[in-house]
């Protein structure tokens, strides 16, 4: 059981995010994510779908359209399945960048949020330890 946000669950969603098909009439996305507090420290993580390929960028924000920043509790309640909208609406979640570009690929994002919820079966919640290992 791969750890949440360590070596092995990067591992996992990137295979997930390998199954996705992007939609080629839908515009790209590049879909960041910046976690503070978690037990390795601050996370960051970028997901990019393009018409043809979809790439999962660890460790960096710096080609995100649009990136989703929260505290680590806040990450371990949408792994619990807390909708993002939630948490997005009473400021657990804050957004940097091109709001747009999320309400542009909306498709994208349901191909993502799939191979996100993927890759969190059987995952532990506690998260990486203080090493980064799973």
């Amino acid at each position: 059981m791969p750890r949440f946000l360590s070596e092995a669950w990067f591992a996992r969603l990137a295979d997930e995010l390998a199954r996705v098909e992007p939609d080629v009439d839908a515009p790209p996305l590049a879909l960041g994510q910046v976690v503070t507090g978690a037990p390795g420290g601050t996370v960051r993580y970028t997901i990019l779908v393009g018409r043809d390929r979809v790439e999962l960028v660890v460790g960096s924000t710096d080609t995100a359209a649009v990136t989703l920043v929260e505290d680590w509790g806040t990450a371990q309640a949408i792994v619990a399945g807390t909708p993002v909208s939630e948490l997005l609406g009473s400021g657990r979640i804050t957004l940097r960048g091109d709001a747009n570009a999320l309400l542009a690929g909306q498709a994208q994002l349901a191909a993502i949020g799939r191979a996100f919820g993927a890759s969190q079966r059987d995952a532990d919640p506690t998260g990486p330890d203080r090493a980064g290992e799973p």
